[in-house]
């Protein structure tokens, strides 16, 4: 348990580190590349803004479309502004094209990412216990012997042990209520067991197959164990 811990504290503060540390060194170039084209220092900073939360956001939904396309963006603004800033290349028409087009995909891709599926098709879930319904096998009922006819008829003939007929079982239905703790918590392990096996989250899938949840409950249960997890 201590060593699970250790591992993903220091994952995360890599992450972080790599975040920072690239969101610095490409903000400065992307910013001056914007100063290059003619943009006020005032709105030359949005240019950098623009990107870096793209790449923020498709790093942290983590679709592989948009972690390509935004690293594309960011690389294509980094390119430009180090030719231009050695003197390699002149503003051209071909770059402010480019450049013009960087923030409104941006701005569009980040919004996509924003909204998911579940805040787009599915309202917030009413809290209430979760139900879970398990099967019980129930008991035959005993059927008499034989030496009960012979105790009460005590007849002259020989008795002869015999064995309960089989009948058909009977199923009871038993309805387990948890309590949104446990229903936590048990989503919890999952979660953990999920990530130790595949490297990725719970999916809402299972979450209903294991704990018996609506697709709603599922969504807004794993949205709520995986941010936990993550801060």
């Amino acid at each position: 348990m201590t060593t699970l811990a250790a591992y993903d504290s220091t994952r995360v503060w890599l992450q972080r580190l790599s975040l920072g540390a690239g969101i610095a060194f490409t903000a400065t170039a992307e910013y001056d590349l914007a100063r290059s084209l003619g943009a006020h220092p005032g709105i030359a900073v949005m240019l950098p803004l623009a990107i870096d939360a793209y790449v923020i956001a498709a790093l942290r939904w983590f679709r592989a479309f948009d972690i390509t396309l935004s690293l594309t963006l960011m690389g294509a603004a980094q390119v430009a502004a180090h030719l231009l800033d050695a003197s390699v290349m002149k503003v051209n028409i071909p770059m402010v094209v480019v450049v013009s087009l960087l923030v409104p995909v941006a701005l569009w891709r980040t919004h996509a990412l924003a909204r998911s599926e579940a805040e787009v098709t599915t309202p917030a879930p009413p809290a209430h216990p979760a139900r879970v319904v398990t099967e019980v096998a129930a008991v035959p009922d005993p059927l008499p012997y034989a030496w009960d006819a012979y105790a009460t008829a005590r007849p002259t003939s020989k008795v002869t042990a015999s064995l309960p007929a089989s009948t058909p079982r009977r199923v009871v239905t038993e309805v387990v209520t948890l309590t949104p703790a446990e229903l936590r918590k048990r989503a919890q392990r999952l979660n953990r067991k999920a990530v130790t096996e595949t490297g990725r989250p719970v999916t809402i899938d299972r979450l209903r197959a294991e704990l018996g949840l609506s697709r709603r409950d599922a969504t807004e249960l794993r949205r709520e164990i995986v941010e936990g997890t993550r801060s």
